[in-house]
């Protein structure tokens, strides 16, 4: 049951992405926005989970992926964390990119409304949330640790370097909006202007 939940998920999780790419930066649409192309590493991953599932199926049997709760907490980290990412992208409207932009376009803007109101990078917060949600679902217990594990190292380096950038584009204001939300990835330290 799990298995076919997860892959309903995944399926979704890139589908969103580029209809929500579609509905809102359809100067930046392409294949690429399904996120399917992303890394080596994510394929990677992507294999090793899968792959960790179906040997602990086969080595240690059925009870060992028996649903419970923890693989329903998984179930709904996993759908909260992809709903708050994709009202991340739905929020940002055209102020969303999967790249980092270095260049501030005209009309780009802060965007300080909705979810972002709380969480300075939801749609990352999303992400790094359904990533090891993903893995309680499937009861992973591997794959969790390393998909947190390599999920936050991504974060951790990226997340400094686009305040940076947020912080040359919106020097005040950035500095300002910093000190009342939050990361909401463990670890990743507040930037303080």
């Amino acid at each position: 049951v799990h298995w076919s939940a997860y892959m309903a998920i995944l399926c979704f999780f890139h589908e969103v992405e580029f209809l929500l790419t579609a509905a809102y930066r359809s100067d930046t649409l392409s294949a690429d926005n399904f996120l399917l192309n992303h890394s080596k590493a994510y394929h990677v991953a992507v294999l090793l989970c899968w792959a960790e599932f179906w040997l602990e199926w086969w080595l240690f049997g059925a009870g060992w992926k028996r649903p419970g709760v923890l693989s329903a907490s998984g179930l709904t980290l996993t759908v909260g964390a992809l709903f708050s990412r994709s009202l991340a992208m739905s929020t940002s409207a055209s102020n969303f990119s999967h790249t980092i932009e270095t260049e501030k376009r005209p009309q780009h803007r802060l965007v300080k409304h909705g979810i972002y109101r709380y969480l300075r990078h939801p749609a990352y917060f999303g992400f790094f949330w359904f990533s090891v949600g993903t893995q309680l679902l499937l009861l992973n217990p591997v794959c969790t640790l390393l998909y947190a594990y390599a999920s936050w190292k991504f974060f951790a380096d990226r997340i400094p370097y686009e305040e940076e950038l947020l912080h040359e584009f919106f020097p005040e204001e950035y500095a300002r909006y910093t000190q009342r939300t939050i990361i909401g990835i463990p670890l990743i330290p507040r930037r303080n202007s």
